[in-house]
């Protein structure tokens, strides 16, 4: 996957009908720019930036299809993963549904002035509210700032036109120590936080740089030249003498002392290329952590000791990892396709800034970290791909064994299935096709999904392991969405053959195609009802979105939701008493929000379930019926949530800044699939789900 270096060729816009997503459609594709208040989340013009938020061009236009039985617009289905018309849809129109994101979700960048300035991570202080960086203004001119653990209220702290870089607080936060040429060479300097006094550390006609507190103050570490060589030297801050702690013929730099102060961390070229390495305070106990033929830097303790996070350069870009103390057990934490580097940890452990590239120039980023990320054996998330792609929308086999899902992992969207621990992923379509969103058969042999090649959209089905493709429709019009009967028999789809959405049905060979919708509006989101009788689904035929079945062989219709408010998305529950839907409340689509809804396959007896004032999204049956999911802002983020199908013991599942979306049942309802970019791409996570 080739690298992109501009935020807005980046920024994944996670679009579907979900009913929520057709509020957000609708809103984000009007020609002229909506008011938005302070309340909503926003994209912003491609030239404003604000602290905590990523520069975003106005408006987003890339669609992505419900991953799983969910949905398909009638003029996006026809595109292939992520394009999207050129032109914007009038208001109320759903041909177009997208969601502003910042990108990464799990991401905030905190140096949002805007200027191409580099600006490197330097540290946290010690009681966690406030942090010290490196900024570049002119050529060999660095200065030192300060800003608030949420990047506002950023001031200088030391300016002037030398280097003065790489600030660490002192172990009491009154005090930093860093390098500076104002003397004319670099040497350690220290500097009062309240006083701005300035002292003078080190003179030595070597170079000084890259200085680090030990935990007590009474020490700082140092990597300097004065040898001949780039080794780590030792000062004691009493008597200002100092001590040489390597000596090699390679370089050894960026030395960090432990929490406890009882180990150095430290890089060295040694091996051949750059490693983490680790000893005594002394100097004595040197050894290898990392030995990879990758080049690894700035390595940095967690507050207890336990873990070291560094920079790893893999074929393209830096990216950041942790590993154990002791050098085992590896992570890797970033996977975005720019250069992430100079990690530090928070005292309290929850957060990390970093600097990247993501912007063209150096930004300072923060980043949650959690269990799931630093130590998935004690959590209840695990990652299940973690490449520089894109993979979204999981959908599991009906014996739970498999996962199919989408990537862009060589460049363009295809299939892939992999086993449900995340072994052995195989690619199904190829590079002939842009393809997306898989649907299983009911037996598990072979999975659906719709394929742009040729210059047209079709239905196509495929065995698991990518052999036997079949194309099921063929005919110039643009065919999508397509679904398995219950027995597998028969396959309800999307086409505009007739000139507008419709919904077909035609055997599980592509044989006998059969017009199921009649009226001249939209048709789309077929569902089948468990028994293989109905197909409910949305259409525009009244001048509104609702709900209707058509019996598959009488052809009888009815009409579900012939009320006030929009209603879509319908999903049978697996006994068939039930329909779950979203419905609008408010003046659409700027005053209220979709909530999560069910009712009898007759139309009567609508109940809502978890009211709130934003939208609720993406919304599925578990597999016995008697739970919900679904993804929603109510904590001012996408999480994922679960609600009891009464209403009642409403959950929130994830807690991270990262979008956590798109959320799937395993087959036996213990555990779910869902997307999040916690990592910087969006990866397919999966975590236990208590009964």
């Amino acid at each position: 996957m080739k690298s992109q270096r501009y935020i807005p060729m980046l920024i994944l816009i996670i679009c579907s009908f979900t009913f929520s997503h057709l509020a957000f459609g609708a809103y984000q594709m009007r020609e002229e720019k909506p008011k938005i208040s302070k309340e909503k989340i926003a994209p912003l013009p491609e030239t404003i930036l604000e602290v905590g938020a990523m520069p975003v061009p106005y408006p987003s236009r890339r669609q992505i299809i419900d991953a799983d039985k969910g949905a398909v617009c009638l003029r996006c289905h026809r595109m292939p993963y992520p394009t999207a018309p050129k032109n914007a849809q009038k208001l109320g129109d759903m041909a177009l549904s997208s969601i502003p994101t910042i990108h990464p979700g799990g991401w905030r960048l905190l140096t949002s002035i805007p200027h191409p300035f580099n600006k490197t991570a330097a540290g946290w202080s010690p009681d966690g509210k406030r942090i010290v960086y490196s900024i570049n203004l002119f050529k060999d001119d660095w200065d030192i700032w300060m800003m608030d653990a949420d990047g506002k209220n950023r001031r200088p702290l030391i300016s002037g036109s030398t280097i003065d870089m790489a600030p660490d607080w002192s172990p009491d936060g009154t005090t930093i120590v860093f390098h500076s040429d104002r003397s004319g060479n670099n040497d350690i300097w220290m500097m009062g936080i309240t006083s701005k006094k300035l002292t003078q550390l080190t003179t030595d006609p070597g170079q000084d740089t890259m200085p680090k507190w030990s935990s007590h103050g009474e020490r700082i570490v140092f990597q300097s030249n004065r040898s001949g060589n780039e080794e780590i030297w030792l000062m004691d801050t009493s008597t200002g003498v100092s001590t040489q702690l390597t000596k090699n013929q390679a370089r050894d730099e960026n030395p960090v002392f432990s929490p406890n102060g009882e180990k150095i961390v430290f890089m060295s070229a040694r091996t051949g290329n750059n490693d983490i390495f680790v000893m005594d305070p002394d100097g004595s106990g040197q050894k290898a952590l990392t030995y990879d033929p990758a080049e690894d830097l700035d390595p940095h303790w967690g507050p207890d000791g336990e873990k070291i996070i560094f920079s790893r350069k893999g074929s393209e870009n830096w990216d950041l990892w942790v590993m154990n103390s002791d050098g085992g057990d590896p992570i890797r934490l970033t996977t975005h396709p720019t250069a992430e580097t100079c990690p530090h940890w928070s005292p309290d452990g929850k957060w990390v800034i970093f600097s990247s590239t993501i912007r063209g120039h150096w930004d300072i980023l923060l980043m949650q970290v959690d269990a799931s990320m630093l130590n998935p054996p004690r959590s209840p998330l695990r990652r299940l791909t973690d490449s520089e792609a894109r993979e979204v929308g999981a959908v599991w086999s009906p014996d739970g064994k498999r996962i199919a899902y989408n990537s862009d992992a060589n460049g363009y969207w295809s299939i892939w299935v992999m086993d449900a621990d995340g072994g052995n992923k195989c690619q199904l379509s190829g590079r002939d096709e842009e393809a997306g969103w898989p649907v299983w058969s009911p037996d598990g042999s072979e999975i659906l999904y719709w394929a742009f090649r040729d210059g047209n959209q079709d239905v196509w089905v495929t065995d698991t392991n990518g052999t036997n493709k079949r194309r099921l429709t063929d005919d110039p019009a643009l065919d999508g969405d397509a679904q398995w009967s219950p027995d597998g028999k028969r396959i309800v789809f999307v086409s505009e053959r007739t000139g507008n959405g419709d919904i077909y049905m035609m055997d599980a060979n592509g044989y006998s195609p059969r017009r199921l919708s009649i009226s001249d509006a939209f048709d789309w989101t077929p569902h089948w009802s468990p028994d293989g009788e109905k197909v409910a689904y949305i259409s525009k035929e009244t001048g509104k979105f609702e709900i209707w079945t058509v019996d598959v062989r009488t052809m009888e219709r009815n009409h579900l939701s012939p009320d006030t408010c929009a209603n879509v998305v319908p999903q049978w529950r697996p006994d068939g008493t039930k329909i779950l839907y979203g419905r609008w409340w408010g003046k659409y689509p700027t005053q209220g929000s979709y909530d999560l809804a069910h009712m009898n396959p007759d139309g009567s007896g609508k109940k809502g379930l978890a009211p709130s004032p934003v939208n609720e999204m993406s919304s599925r049956w578990s597999p016995d019926g008697s739970r919900i999911l679904f993804w929603s802002w109510r904590t001012g983020n996408p999480e994922v949530f679960m609600v009891n199908a009464d209403g009642s013991g409403l959950r929130q599942l994830t807690d991270n800044l990262a979008w956590d979306v798109f959320p799937s049942w395993s087959p036996d309802g213990r555990k779910i699939a869902f997307d999040s970019d916690r990592m910087g791409n969006f990866d397919i996570w999966v975590m236990d789900v208590a009964q």
